[in-house]
């Protein structure tokens, strides 16, 4: 039966095929635009001199996600830090983090100047990749 179906098509018009939706498409793209947009907003928070304190830590397994804040200008950021260097660096809700400018964008430290994140400027920010080692 499905061969005759394929001689009954006429000859010259091409099988009809069923449109695929692209919504899961543009949905990823659109998380990607969002995730893409934190870091800059972070960036300019930290170029204009932004005072930020960390306002929650939340373990989840292996791992420790510092949120930072700069109330000042709205913004905040979220780190993800080992559970071992989170306990080392000792960081509780209501501490405040030094910034540091330096050539390629920002380096965030406690207030005993153990650094625990790098924040790329733009122009560092397209030279950075990374990807799974296995």
């Amino acid at each position: 039966m499905a061969s005759v179906a394929v001689i009954a098509l006429p000859a010259g018009r091409p099988a009809s095929a069923a449109v695929q939706s692209d919504a899961a498409s543009r949905q990823s793209a659109a998380s990607l635009d969002a995730s893409v947009e934190v870091p800059a907003a972070a960036a300019h928070a930290l170029s204009q001199g932004a005072k930020f304190s960390v306002v929650a830590v939340e373990a989840s397994g292996r791992a420790v996600a510092v949120t930072l804040s700069a109330a000042a200008v709205g913004t905040s950021l979220v780190v993800t830090l080992s559970a071992e260097q989170a306990s080392k660096l000792g960081l509780a809700v209501g501490a405040s983090v030094v910034v540091a400018a330096v050539g390629a964008g920002w380096l965030i430290s406690d207030a005993a100047g153990h650094v625990f994140c790098f924040v790329p400027d733009e122009r560092a920010r397209k030279h950075l990749h990374s990807r799974r080692l296995s």
